[in-house]
């Protein structure tokens, strides 16, 4: 992906409150992804600053379109990535979106929800604790949100790291994802969403040759519009994030640079989650 251009920087904070210094984003070069997950109340401690109230979504949204952004699915969002384009993705598919789907079309904001497709009408077991009990929509909401005009894309067959998978198994899984939704609902698939946001150069090669046309990592920055299609950086939306800092997130993204060192820096990480995976199964 092409390094960040030397332009001004500006003094933000990450959500943690960490003072950063980010460039100065151009609106002709970045395309602001958010990263969501459920939109709900009640999660357990370990998932519930991923999980934002609905009251507090529907602010964090309303402030958006207030300050002029359109808010799209990410196959929208790429097919005409004009200036204050924001793509708006929902990972795991979780049955809350329902409420959330109709937040959006209230304010006129579409999105990509990525599902599951072994949990789909199932629960999420790769949760930890009390949240394995979190349910995932059900084929007939899947449908009915598709109808509504929300973009449903893929989240994998079985929710693992795609990356420590032997290359065979990434193809199977990716595959298999497409063509399940793509038979279920009618209708074409095009945008991936890695599990958990690994990826590797084998995974990305494997959700091209599958026929999609996208996929998103996680990244914690904004996404470079002639960047990789295959690697699109989001911005992760939590419990915390004000509606009043929305603008300011989308504009100057969350203060991680997208290096070739941090790139690297994935590698031994990689290696170390496959020899735990494949100690773990026994293979």
């Amino acid at each position: 992906m092409p390094s960040i251009p030397a332009v001004p920087p500006v003094a933000s904070k990450n959500q943690r409150g960490d003072t950063l210094t980010t460039p100065r984003a151009r609106p002709d070069d970045y395309l602001p992804v958010l990263m969501f997950h459920s939109i709900g109340r009640g999660a357990g401690p370990e998932f519930r600053r991923w999980q934002v109230d609905p009251g507090l979504f529907q602010e964090q949204i309303e402030a958006l379109v207030a300050a002029g952004y359109r808010l799209v699915g990410m196959s929208a969002a790429l097919d005409d990535p004009a200036d204050r384009t924001v793509g708006v993705t929902f990972d795991d598919a979780y049955q809350d979106f329902v409420e959330a789907a109709g937040i959006l079309r209230s304010a006129g904001c579409g999105a990509t929800v990525y599902a599951p497709t072994r949990y789909v009408g199932a629960e999420a077991s790769w949760l930890a604790g009390p949240d394995t009990g979190l349910s995932i929509m059900d084929w007939s909401e899947l449908a009915e949100v598709a109808a509504a005009g929300i973009e449903v894309g893929s989240h994998g067959h079985t929710h693992l790291e795609m990356d420590v998978l032997r290359a065979g198994r990434q193809r199977a899984e990716v595959a298999l994802s497409r063509r399940i939704l793509q038979t279920r609902l009618g209708q074409p698939v095009r945008s991936f969403c890695y599990p958990h946001g690994y990826n590797s150069a084998a995974t990305r090669a494997a959700v091209r040759d599958a026929g999609f046309d996208s996929a998103c990592e996680v990244g914690f920055g904004l996404h470079r519009r002639d960047g990789d299609r295959f690697a699109i950086r989001r911005l992760i939306v939590t419990n915390d994030t004000r509606p009043e800092d929305m603008e300011h997130l989308v504009r100057f993204g969350q203060g991680v640079p997208d290096t070739a060192l941090r790139r690297a820096a994935r590698i031994p990480w990689r290696l170390y989650r496959r020899a735990k995976f494949y100690t773990a199964v026994g293979k």
